[in-house]
C-alpha cells in the first residue's frame, strides 16, 4: 500500500472531538483556521481512505472505491489539487 500526502489550510468549525468544514456548518460559528495534513491510502482490493487530521481537532477518514474518487472529494473538501499531493 503507498499513500500520498498534502497540507493545506482550511476554517475548522466545532469542537476537537466533532468538527466540520464551512460548508456544513452555520457561519455564526466560531472556527478555527489551521493547518490540515491529509493521507491517501489504500489499494484496489480493499479501496482508498481520505485520511483528514485538522491540527488540533480529531483525525477523521472517508472510503472511496478508487483513488481518483479520493482525489475528487479531497478537491472538493479542501481544494486540492492532483499535483499538489507528493508520495
Amino acid at each position: 500500500m503507498q499513500s500520498i500526502t498534502a497540507k493545506t489550510r482550511a476554517r475548522i468549525y466545532g469542537t476537537s472531538q466533532a468538527w466540520r468544514l464551512s460548508f456544513q456548518a452555520d457561519q455564526t460559528e466560531v472556527f478555527k483556521e489551521c493547518e490540515v495534513s491529509l493521507e491517501i491510502q489504500g489499494d484496489r482490493r480493499n479501496g482508498y481512505h481520505l485520511v483528514m487530521s485538522p491540527s488540533g481537532f480529531f483525525t477523521a477518514d472517508s472510503w472511496h472505491e478508487t483513488r481518483q474518487d479520493a482525489l475528487e472529494k479531497a478537491n472538493e473538501l479542501f481544494g486540492i489539487k492532483f499535483e499538489e499531493w507528493s508520495k
